[in-house]
């Protein structure tokens, strides 16, 4: 179909069917047979779970911009991802506090540019597609826009993302499903989380260095670093209580799990 390319703004060009979350972040999602994958939604006074066929997808963009986000997923997808077993991405140091709930992963060799536009592109899809309940972040949406067509990563603090894997136990992530986007608060920035089989990203709206750095220091680095934090899901109340609420038949695995651990 033709219409407005969100990317490049031109009009009336042939748009592709665009996934608005990268297919490589689905590949671990699937059910084998049938092929699908749920997804969770969180509201005011509502909770749902929803079965996808296929990842969401959209008329956004044209052949020429597709290929510009191409770029940056095809990196992701071979770091952390681990893609066709190309992690480019190294583990320098894993630590964990003594009850071992919290866990510090610090890597190593990430391309700051390709890994910030990646978060950055996300970041952006999810507030300009209709698929997804988001709030308006008014001219941070340009900004974003605007940079990620000029290939310009922007400094660590602008729009950083903390990434953390949220676990049942050591080693085990909760995954097989995503929790649509939500939004919290802290320090007067506007976060939006949305957690992907396993992996949470909480990502900054702000263009400002305002934030303090016990949350900037787990943010891509030029350097090439990066923290990952681990975290129990029955640690993090307020998102236990947003999945146990979402996902019906995952609260019987929760109940499963919890008595298996008492």
């Amino acid at each position: 179909m033709k219409g407005q390319c969100k990317l490049c703004l031109k009009s009336d060009i042939e748009l592709r069917n665009s996934h608005i979350i990268p297919e490589f972040m689905y590949q671990k999602l699937y059910d084998e047979n049938p092929k699908r994958y749920y997804t969770l939604k969180i509201g005011e006074e509502n909770q749902s779970k929803k079965i996808e066929q296929k990842g969401i997808r959209e008329y956004l963009f044209c052949d020429s911009c597709e290929g510009i986000l191409n770029e940056f997923e095809t990196y992701a997808a071979e770091t952390i991802y681990a893609k066709n077993y190309k992690n480019e991405a190294l583990l320098k140091k894993a630590n964990q506090n003594y009850t071992q709930t919290v866990f510090l992963y610090e890597f190593e060799n990430f391309d700051y540019p390709k890994f910030k536009l990646f978060q950055m592109s996300l970041l952006w899809r999810l507030i300009v597609s209709s698929k997804y309940d988001t709030i308006d972040i008014g001219q941070h949406t340009e900004k974003l826009r605007s940079a990620i067509l000029c290939k310009n990563p922007l400094e660590e603090f602008q729009y950083g993302c903390f990434l953390q894997t949220i676990l049942y136990e050591k080693g085990k992530l909760a995954s097989g499903f995503i929790l649509n986007p939500f939004f919290s608060k802290y320090k007067d920035v506007d976060f939006m989380h949305i957690l992907i089989d396993g992996f949470m990203y909480s990502f900054s709206i702000t263009d400002e260095q305002i934030l303090p750095a016990d949350i900037t220091d787990n943010f891509l680095k030029k350097s090439g670093t990066m923290n990952i934090i681990g975290r129990l899901i029955f640690d993090d109340r307020p998102l236990f209580e947003k999945v146990y609420k979402a996902y019906d038949f995952y609260k019987k695995e929760i109940n499963d799990f919890t008595q298996q651990k008492s």
